[in-house]
């Protein structure tokens, strides 16, 4: 035990200059006074510019909080590109919900639970309920029951304690477009009918999608089922980013550390894509720049050195990827980077150079039907664009293929952070 503290000692001798770079952290921030404010997760009171929408998601779980006789289940579908605010309009509404309901206990008010669940980190069904059930009953097994087992369990739950369950399924497109994924959401929006001679039905949905690509999977029956309760998320402008990069501001900045005109600037970067997140990002890698630099306000230099290191895409959406997917992307942006006459490239280049990377890492590689999950997962989230083309020689035609590209993410960037990212690298 001594010893190999002594070997520590000698290895990694402490420098005045390393000394120094822990000292630092002991001065407070002349730019922050609350950074939490700028985390992903945070969720502020009042969600500025998406009053509409918060008004008519009321209005459409209104009969089931009143307990209307003939209300049976709600379902509704809130759609919307990234960093619009879906997830946190929601969020705010589910927890206020349950608030609400938990003060009006003994009136004549449904007692509604409300989960969140995304189903890009939770990856199938079973998992999912499982989720819910052991929130529910924590000694529940974790394994042993189908997903149609798990949900018939969770709604006699529900029935049993009188209760309602309020279900928020964000990125719903991943396990629709998995096998089964269809008949388990018509079993989930269908489970009303099981309870229409009651009028109680314990289920409510409120499924969150990015784009129409959700209602390719749907038949047409459970495509008129959930068409009838929509919500659109429009992107937002510039005006508006600026008033929600403000609000954060107040909240995060020490005063007289900005100017509106640093904050109009952001507001203008990001207005192109509508995206909130990546403007409130924008803002605070602007603040950690002019934080690391000891300087007492934000400049423009420090935005545009913000603008360069900033992915226009929440990073989280790549480290929470699986690793086989990972290394997909890892191997597409590898070929991206090293040519400099194409934007794309060719999907039977990217298996080789996957499986060649899976072989130099100790992993074993995915056949090819698997990969081609891998990409088109990888498109559905906006990552990569896939395409399947027809590839010819010299008049003769080759097949059909596939080709990918990275329009919107800096390609050198992307690779140095995916291998920051993947251990095995």
């Amino acid at each position: 035990m001594y010893r190999f503290t002594f070997i520590l000692q000698e290895q990694f001798s402490v420098t005045d200059s390393n000394y120094k770079l822990f000292e630092s952290l002991k001065h407070s921030s002349q730019i922050f006074q609350n950074e939490e404010v700028f985390e992903p997760s945070f969720i502020p009171e009042c969600l500025l510019h998406r009053e509409t929408e918060l008004k008519t998601l009321v209005q459409h779980f209104k009969p089931i909080i009143n307990r209307k006789p003939t209300a049976l289940g709600t379902h509704v579908i809130i759609q919307g590109s990234v960093g619009l605010g879906k997830t946190t309009i929601v969020k705010q509404f589910g927890s206020t919900l349950e608030q609400y309901c938990r003060e009006k206990q003994g009136e004549d008010i449904a007692q509604i639970l409300f989960f969140y669940l995304n189903c890009r980190r939770q990856r199938s069904w079973s998992i999912l309920f499982t989720t819910i059930l052991r929130q529910l009953v924590p000694a529940f097994p974790v394994r042993g029951f189908s997903a149609a087992e798990l949900l018939t369990y969770m709604c006699s739950i529900m029935k049993e304690r009188n209760q309602k369950l309020l279900l928020c399924l964000d990125e719903i497109d991943y396990l629709v477009s998995k096998a089964q994924g269809q008949d388990i959401l018509y079993a989930l929006i269908r489970n009303n009918e099981g309870y229409l001679h009651e009028n109680n039905s314990p289920l409510s949905l409120i499924l969150i999608t990015r784009s129409r690509q959700l209602y390719t999977y749907l038949d047409s029956a459970l495509y008129s089922s959930l068409s009838k309760r929509m919500i659109i998320f429009h992107p937002y402008n510039a005006t508006q980013l600026y008033d929600i990069l403000l609000a954060r501001a107040k909240n995060g900045l020490n005063l007289s550390t900005y100017s509106n005109e640093i904050l109009k600037e952001i507001a203008i970067i990001a207005h192109t894509s509508g995206d909130a997140r990546y403007a409130l990002e924008l803002l605070w890698r602007a603040a950690k720049v002019a934080d690391s630099e000891h300087s007492k306000e934000i400049l423009f230099e420090h935005v545009r050195k913000a603008q360069v290191s900033s992915f226009p895409i929440k990073q989280s959406l790549i480290t929470d990827l699986p690793l086989h997917q990972k290394i997909v992307l890892f191997s597409i942006t590898s070929i991206l980077k090293r040519q400099n006459d194409t934007m794309y490239a060719f999907t039977g280049d990217v298996k080789r150079k996957y499986e060649k990377t899976c072989q130099n890492t100790g992993v074993s590689p995915r056949k090819q039907t698997q990969f081609w999950v891998y990409l088109q997962e990888l498109h559905k989230i906006g990552l990569i664009k896939l395409e399947v083309i027809n590839r010819h020689k010299k008049g003769k035609s080759l097949g059909r293929t596939g080709k990918v590209s990275i329009s919107d993410l800096p390609v050198n960037e992307l690779v140095e952070y995916l291998q920051k990212i993947i251990p095995e690298l």
